[in-house]
């Protein structure tokens, strides 16, 4: 690398970039690091020169400008305090500027100062207090010179250098301010891009995170029902001819309960890797609700008629919803399916939905065995997923993750109270019909 490039890389590194989150500030901080050294540069070769020439009242006036550069400096580089000096150092740069231009300068050459406020003036404040900034000026010059002209002490410019000095100075203006606006343009870009590869960075976090906690439970769930398969299958096996009948088929029964289970686990399974891979179509629409109902009682009536349960509806038979009717069915079907395993022989489920602003609040309750504190804690968290398998049932508990996951896509919430021995309340909600 050329080594002029590699010494200007080292200076705008060497600004305190790190200390500034945000792209803009970054931006400001690089910048207002290479005004601070410009201007140091430019006021040192003034001080020199005034000590050459013996220009006492300018000589003073640069010291003091370099004093001032340097208390600046300090506050932006060791108490960061990036915005209040730059406003300040924009100020201080705009006083020394127009001082100069009204008293002159060196044999009336300070018109040439009003170049150097254009840059850092509209890239450090941006774009509208940039060009406020620099119309201030212009009309407190233009001023001075209107009321101060015929002083004796008022420097004589030469209309031509003024009229070229402006247009200089205007043109600098535009390319500041151009520049400026493309940045803009491309920082907001940048923005969104980050903030979108942010999202997407969280969502493989907590998909990797979830997929880490799916496997465990499915893992723990196979692990418990092979177990109790193949326990139960080699007490048969041993003692098949010492057994009763009686128990001999309370086993078999026990062996086909476990494969059920198992063949339920790997029907979840498959459904979960289905949505996870977004293969299952989303088809909103109106649907009522009091059909969805009727289908999910149907499916479950010999389960019913078997623990005897009570049933009670309670909803406007034209309640409807703006949702994906497959996905309504599978959430109430996993909500009726759980009420229903743990409500004790005669008990009772209700449900009812009940309008509440744009949303429909539908609710299954029943008077079962309920659930611990800590079970509920864990399954109401917002942490997507965390609750999956909580539910003391003897299924995979993958039903509720499903619930989780339609009801996110149909735009809807879950919420679930229950007590040990007084049964459990389950809520969730859907968008009403227009």
């Amino acid at each position: 690398m050329n080594p002029i490039i590699r010494y200007i890389n080292k200076v705008v590194l060497s600004a305190d970039i790190a200390a500034y989150p945000r792209m803009e500030d970054k931006k400001k901080s690089i910048l207002l690091h290479l005004f601070f050294i410009f201007y140091f540069l430019v006021v040192s070769g003034f001080v020199v020169f005034n000590l050459v020439t013996d220009n006492i009242p300018f000589l003073i006036a640069n010291c003091l400008g370099f004093v001032c550069g340097f208390i600046l400096f300090y506050l932006y580089r060791i108490r960061k305090l990036l915005h209040v000096v730059t406003s300040i150092f924009i100020v201080t740069l705009t006083i020394l500027v127009t001082f100069f231009i009204q008293t002159g300068g060196i044999k009336n050459t300070a018109l040439v100062f009003a170049l150097l406020l254009p840059l850092p003036v509209i890239l450090l404040l941006g774009k509208h207090w940039g060009l406020f900034t620099l119309v201030a000026f212009l009309a407190v010059n233009t001023l001075g010179f209107y009321f101060f002209h015929d002083e004796t002490w008022f420097p004589q410019y030469n209309l031509t250098m003024m009229g070229r000095t402006g247009l200089v100075f205007l043109l600098i203006s535009l390319t500041a301010y151009s520049n400026e606006y493309v940045f803009e343009l491309l920082y907001l870009r940048l923005e969104k891009l980050s903030d979108s590869l942010k999202i997407s960075q969280q969502g493989y976090k907590n998909l990797a995170m979830n997929k880490e906690r799916f496997v465990s439970m499915v893992s723990n769930n196979l692990g418990d029902h092979i177990g109790s398969f193949a326990a139960i299958a080699n007490l048969l096996k041993e003692d098949y001819f010492e057994l009763t009948d009686q128990q001999r088929m309370e086993l078999i029964r026990s062996l086909a309960n476990i494969s059920q289970q198992n063949f339920k686990l790997l029907q979840d399974l498959m459904k979960w890797s289905t949505v996870q891979s977004e293969l299952i179509p989303f088809s909103p629409k109106p649907i009522k609700l009091e059909k969805v109902y009727r289908d999910v009682i149907e499916l479950f009536h010999p389960m019913i008629e078997e623990k005897n349960l009570s049933f009670f509806l309670k909803m406007k038979s034209n309640s409807e919803v703006f949702a994906d009717e497959d996905m309504v069915g599978a959430i109430l079907r996993n909500l009726v399916s759980n009420a229903i395993k743990f409500s004790h022989s005669g008990g009772e489920v209700k449900i009812s939905a009940v309008e509440n602003g744009d949303r429909m609040v539908v609710t299954v309750t029943d008077n079962g065995a309920g659930m611990s504190r800590e079970t509920l804690m864990r399954i109401n968290s917002k942490i997507p997923f965390s609750a999956a398998g909580a539910i003391p049932e003897t299924g995979s508990g993958i039903g509720l993750i499903l619930t989780r996951e339609f009801l996110q896509k149909n735009h809807g919430e879950l919420h679930i109270e229950s007590q040990v021995g007084s049964g459990t309340e389950v809520s969730f909600t859907l968008p009403l019909a227009e």
